[in-house]
């Protein structure tokens, strides 16, 4: 079976230790193919050295995470897009959004970053990762505004760790965005979640990590790493009533779709 991390931060640094390894663990587990995910300019470099290091596995993104949405100005689309073209290794701008829960920056700053950031991948044509806390709202109104209606064949970005109601999973679906499930959908307590990827289909979601951050039911309270992406899979092959290998199989057909990674 084969599975693909489509949203990891192993530049981290709890994984400075032993980050070989788990890379090694992560395709021992049968995941091939694994996103790193770069969310602030002083962390692009990086996340191009790891994935030019292992051609075969790993890909990475470029973007500006809304905690740090007051670094946006004029000068950060063309830097942006200048890190884009020196790194092929980039497969997607992000991750990119709104934070109404924890990030200090503004609404109204965040909004602004968000609105220019997604515009411009749109009009590159380059995907994006957006991250959404307490904010769905205004971020359906910018992804209206800014993208309409879905692509045919492939997906204008994700929902980056989707936890929203199956009415907001609707919605991203119709707007052409696939929703990215991570350890919170094998929570006890976390059926309306469940609910909304079982609306979304294995089809229209792509399997995600998040490591270091928000391991799975068997080992919260711990650093998380790709390897878990076996028992979100096969959490999800439970809610949608399939077998593990067809959850791997389609949720990667996703992804390779929403990445152009084939």
């Amino acid at each position: 079976m084969n599975f693909i991390d489509t949203h990891a931060h192993l530049g981290d640094a709890q994984f400075d230790a032993d980050r070989d390894s788990v890379f090694e663990r992560a395709s021992a587990a049968g995941v091939t193919r694994i996103v790193e995910i770069a969310d602030h300019p002083d962390e692009w470099g990086r996340a191009v050295a790891i994935a030019r290091a292992r051609p075969g596995m790993a890909r990475c993104t470029l973007g500006l995470h809304p905690y740090y949405a007051d670094l946006f100005d004029d000068a950060f689309l063309p830097r942006l897009r200048a890190a884009l073209d020196a790194a092929p290794e980039a497969v997607a701008i992000g991750e990119i959004g709104l934070d109404y829960a924890r990030a200090e920056i503004p609404h109204d700053v965040q909004r602004r970053a968000f609105e220019a950031l997604a515009a411009a991948a749109k009009s590159w044509d380059v995907p994006v990762v957006v991250h959404c806390r307490d904010a769905f709202d205004d971020l359906l109104s910018i992804l209206s505004t800014v993208y309409g209606q879905r692509p045919a064949g492939r997906f204008w970005g994700v929902i980056h760790c989707f936890t929203g109601n199956p009415e907001q999973a609707r919605d991203c679906l119709r707007l052409g965005f696939a929703l990215g499930a991570d350890g919170p959908v094998t929570y006890k307590k976390n059926d309306a979640l469940r609910e909304a990827f079982r609306l979304a289909g294995p089809d229209a979601t792509v399997l995600e990590t998040d490591s270091p951050y928000l391991p799975p039911q068997s080992n919260r309270g711990k650093r998380n790493e790709p390897a878990a992406i076996l028992e979100i899979a096969a959490k999800l092959a439970e809610v949608w009533d399939v077998p593990l290998d067809e959850a791997g199989r389609r949720t990667s057909a996703a992804a390779a779709a929403l990445y152009r990674w084939p």
